[in-house]
Formats: C-alpha cells, structure tokens, sequence
C-alpha cells in the first residue's frame, strides 16, 4: 500500500468504481441467482460453485451495513457507477442476443488486457 493524495471529490468517485461498485455488483449476482425458478437448478447451482462464483460473490456477501453505509454516504458516485455498469450489462445483452462473438470476444479481451493495471498500478492518482 502507499499513501494518496487526492481531493474527497476524486476519492469518492474513485472508490465508488473500485470498491463500492463492486458490493453492489456481487450481492446483485447473488441475488439474481435466488431468482432462479426451479429449485433443482438452484441446488444444482449451489453445488457446482466453486472458486469463479466464489471470487466474484466474496464482496456481497460481506456486512450489509458496510454496503449500506457506502451507499448512503457516497450515493452519487455509487449510482454513476451503477448506471455506468449497467449500459455494460447492457452492451453484453445485445452482443450475446444478436450472437456477435467478434464483438464479445473484443470486449473480453480488452477487460483481460486492462484488468492488471487495476491490481499493480503505480501510477500517481489525482
């Protein structure tokens, strides 16, 4: 870790993508797959998890009061970043519905090609 330096403004819209975002994005993927209809297959589910579901899930199911106070206190930046998630979700719908495979696997090659400097960046911010 090392020290930042930053205007509250920048931190909050910040740490609204990289950490609040995140919350809310993984209890939202835990939550849709109780909406799964058929008992079965949410059983199924449940025993097929292993460590991809478990990366992606361990966020949301942390303590709801955390999220709520992230949330509450930084409410802007959180709904921009879920709008913004949101046109991605979006976007995924309409590449996988209309089966444009070039286009989803651009899309999935860039969040490869894009994902490390989010986990070893030493670049100053703000």
């Amino acid at each position: 870790s090392h020290l930042v330096t930053c205007t509250p403004e920048a931190h909050d819209r910040a740490v609204a993508w990289i950490s609040h975002l995140p919350v809310m994005v993984s209890a939202g993927l835990i939550n849709a797959c109780l909406h799964e209809t058929d008992p079965g297959i949410l059983d199924l589910a449940q025993q097929l998890a292993s460590s991809g579901f478990k990366d992606t899930s361990r966020v949301g199911g942390g303590v709801p009061e955390l999220g709520v106070l992230m949330a509450k206190y930084n409410q802007a930046e959180v709904v921009r970043s879920l709008h913004q998630y949101r046109d991605q979700i979006d976007s995924l719908i309409t590449m996988i519905e209309s089966s444009n495979w070039q286009a989803l696997t651009t899309y999935l090659h860039q969040a490869q090609h894009v994902r490390p400097t989010f986990l070893n960046s030493d670049q100053t911010p703000c």
